[in-house]
Parts: structure tokens; C-alpha cells; sequence
């Protein structure tokens, strides 16, 4: 191509492939982060309202509610 030698245009084409090919694979691996992020974070809120049947709140292992 262009009169450049083979290593060259392997180079010059190759890398932006592999950029755009890695860029594609991860836009596909990636597109349900939101729906898991939002799963997780209606569980967290559940577990800090005390729906799991715990009350949510830090306590000491002394089970003085968390003061020392």
C-alpha cells in the first residue's frame, strides 16, 4: 500500500482494528451493567430498610448496638 513495506501497513491498519474491535466487544459485554446496577442497588436499599429480616444497622460484637 502506498509503496510501504508489509510490516508497515500491518502495523498502521492492525492496531486500529484490534482498538476497534476490543472497543466493540467490550460496548457488547457491557450493555447490561445498568439493569444490574440498578438490581443491586434495590437490594441494598432493601438490606438498609430491613427487609432481609435483619434491622440493617451496625452493631458490636459485644451486641451493645455499636457503642464501644
Amino acid at each position: 500500500m502506498f509503496g510501504l513495506p508489509t510490516a508497515t501497513v500491518v502495523i498502521i491498519v492492525g492496531i486500529p482494528a484490534i482498538w476497534v474491535i476490543y472497543t466493540l466487544v467490550f460496548v457488547f459485554l457491557s450493555r447490561g451493567w445498568k439493569a444490574e446496577d440498578m438490581a443491586e442497588d434495590q437490594a441494598l436499599a432493601r438490606t438498609a430498610n430491613g427487609a432481609d429480616g435483619r434491622d440493617g444497622g451496625a452493631a458490636s460484637a459485644n451486641g451493645n448496638g455499636g457503642a464501644a
